[in-house]
Parts: C-alpha cells; sequence; structure tokens
C-alpha cells in the first residue's frame, strides 16, 4: 500500500525524492477527480430557499393579520388579506436579493 508523506524519507536520493513528489501529486489528483460536482444540488437547495422565504413570508404576513384583525381593529378578513399580500411582497423582493446577490 502507498503511503502519502509529507517529507520524504531520511537519506533519500533526488531521485527518490521526485518520485515520491510525483506520487503525492498523483494522489491529489485522484483525490480530486473522485470528488462529485455538485452543482444541481446547490440548484435545487435555493429553490428550496426560495419556497420556504415565500411559503414563510404568507404564513407570517396571515398570523400577523390575524392578531391585527382578531384583537387590535376587528375588520375581520382585511387584516389576513392585507398580512398575506405584504407577506408575499416581502418573500419576492427577499427572493430577488438573493437571486441577484447570487449572479
Amino acid at each position: 500500500m502507498l503511503t502519502v508523506t509529507d517529507e520524504p524519507p531520511y537519506g533519500s536520493s533526488p531521485d527518490d525524492e521526485l518520485k515520491d513528489l510525483d506520487d503525492r501529486l498523483k494522489a491529489a489528483e485522484a483525490r480530486q477527480r473522485k470528488t462529485v460536482d455538485h452543482g444541481a444540488e446547490v440548484g435545487a437547495n435555493q429553490g428550496y430557499l426560495a419556497l420556504g422565504e415565500l411559503v414563510g413570508g404568507i404564513g407570517g404576513g396571515l398570523g400577523l393579520g390575524w392578531l391585527v384583525d382578531t384583537y387590535l381593529l376587528g375588520s375581520k378578513p382585511w387584516g389576513m388579506i392585507a398580512g398575506a399580500l405584504l407577506g408575499m411582497v416581502a418573500a419576492v423582493y427577499l427572493i430577488v436579493k438573493r437571486g441577484q446577490s447570487a449572479s
């Protein structure tokens, strides 16, 4: 089994040192080739983030609208409608902002 160390063995010749360096380089290249391209996963993660922001914005707006309707103003459906719309606008703003910073 080939063991890769940072330093060549003590008392080795320059040819042995070059061979050891070549072996380490080949091992590093082999490790790099084994890495998987995660480009599709990154795109899926960004999509899930956008979906979470959208659902969270609308849900948070609905919740705040319900609180306004129930405890503050008593204007039954209008607080929830306004909250949902404001939450959606805020979520779309955050999604667009994240998309612009990514590119």
